[in-house]
């Protein structure tokens, strides 16, 4: 039998050369914008603080609705067309944030920019599955994740030089910029060969992947896991500052550290989640690095002497980076392995959707536990952290089961 047209482009290096451009463009884009759009909300548009902090937590969460209608389109119309579809739509709804001075514009501006934000991230993931081959899926994606990492740096550093003028006009322009990245990756995607939709005899129905509730069950308590992103981002800023005697430029260089770190190891550290045990094993890896991690920032308090304190924080910088490694090639390989063919949109959606949800609340749970209840709060996400992977390895036994079994078959002589 032939190869099938898929099998042919996920062997052409232009395809992934296209991924990976694509995913650069986007995420210099995503650089630039989440490294002002706080400051250029409140002091260029001029939304209260308290006011632009409930809109986009509001927006945000409105925003993550959309991602499963849209997971079913991606098997209905083909996930290059919705792919390219979306990706056009955040060029438009970035747009929006122009015309946000109040409350009620700014929610809908959020919302709109959220939902195809979130929606983008799932579908490029069963692009990529129906695109390349499955065994080069994942490396593929932690290739891209590098990529994603040096360009987002890049594009933080341009927001540094928006940040240090006074006038709005630079803040403007950036805003235009990112919108202008997410055109130039809709024309980048639009090059890459057509993907078949889900034929109609095939399609399972819109709520195919909610239903499975073993996916649903092992998306939504891996997804806890997220909250690796509001530890470094929100929580470790707040507790350098207040409750220990390390130094607090700590926070910052932490984040470029941890980028250099990610894109020297993720394509590695990916490759133990190919497999689905491979794929469980990491889940729980993450699980007990994250939450040596919050441990090791607690003791941190304890000693008087700044140097003892940075080198505790600095061991728990670097569980928190072998965390995300492990979290990353985790949702990954569960993901991937344990959807169902035919519903790849659908299932990314679900994984999307759930990840996007604690990244949403992550920074508020964060700062109310390290702030309300200290050395505990970080006690507490420790033990939410270490628990949330415990149900993976059971909910996935039947779907281990009969890979060793098809396994069995293979290797057994005709």
């Amino acid at each position: 039998m032939g190869q099938t047209r898929t099998e042919k482009a996920g062997k052409d290096p232009l395809i992934v050369r296209c991924l990976l451009f694509s995913e650069g463009v986007t995420a210099l884009g995503d650089g630039l914008w989440f490294s002002m759009w706080a400051v250029y909300l409140t002091s260029v548009q001029g939304v209260p603080t308290a006011t632009m902090g409930l809109a986009m937590g509001l927006g945000g969460g409105l925003g993550l609705l959309a991602a499963l209608p849209v997971g079913t389109l991606t098997d209905r119309l083909g996930a290059r067309e919705t792919l390219v579809a979306v990706t056009v739509l955040r060029a438009a709804f970035s747009l929006t944030f122009l015309a946000t001075h109040t409350f009620w514009p700014l929610l809908v501006a959020a919302a709109l920019f959220t939902s195809m934000e979130t929606a983008a991230k799932g579908s490029k993931v069963a692009l990529v599955h129906l695109m390349v081959p499955e065994r080069d899926c994942l490396p593929v994606l932690a290739r891209a994740r590098v990529v994603q990492h040096l360009l987002y740096a890049a594009g933080a550093g341009a927001a540094a030089w928006v940040l240090a003028h006074q006038s709005a006009a630079p803040y403007h322009g950036a805003v235009i910029v990112n919108s202008f990245t997410f055109v130039i990756s809709a024309a980048i995607l639009a090059r890459l060969p057509h993907v078949p939709p889900v034929p109609a005899a095939r399609r399972q129905v819109s709520t195919a992947a909610l239903r499975n509730i073993p996916f649903t069950a092992i998306m939504s308590s891996t997804a806890l896991l997220a909250l690796c992103w509001a530890l470094l981002s929100s929580g470790l800023p707040l507790w350098l500052k207040e409750d220990t005697a390390a130094p607090v430029w700590i926070a910052p260089l932490s984040v470029l550290v941890s980028s250099l770190l990610i894109a020297l190891f993720q394509v590695r550290v990916t490759r133990t989640g190919q497999r689905l045990a491979g794929a469980v094993r990491s889940s729980w890896r993450a699980s007990v690095a994250l939450a040596g991690c919050c441990l090791a920032f607690a003791t941190a308090a304890w000693p008087a002497s700044p140097v003892v304190a940075a080198v505790l924080i600095l061991a728990g910088l670097g569980l928190h980076v072998l965390g995300e490694l492990y979290y990353v090639a985790a949702r990954w390989g569960l993901s991937i392995k344990l959807m169902t063919h035919g519903a790849q949109g659908q299932y990314q959606a679900v994984a999307a959707t759930t990840e996007g949800a604690v990244v949403a609340v992550g920074p508020a749970l964060v700062v109310t536990l390290v702030s309300g209840a200290g050395g505990a709060g970080w006690g507490i996400l420790a033990l939410v952290l270490l628990t949330c992977s415990l149900p993976v390895a059971p909910l996935c036994r039947p779907a281990l089961r009969r890979t060793a079994t098809r396994s069995v078959k293979e290797s057994s002589p005709a």
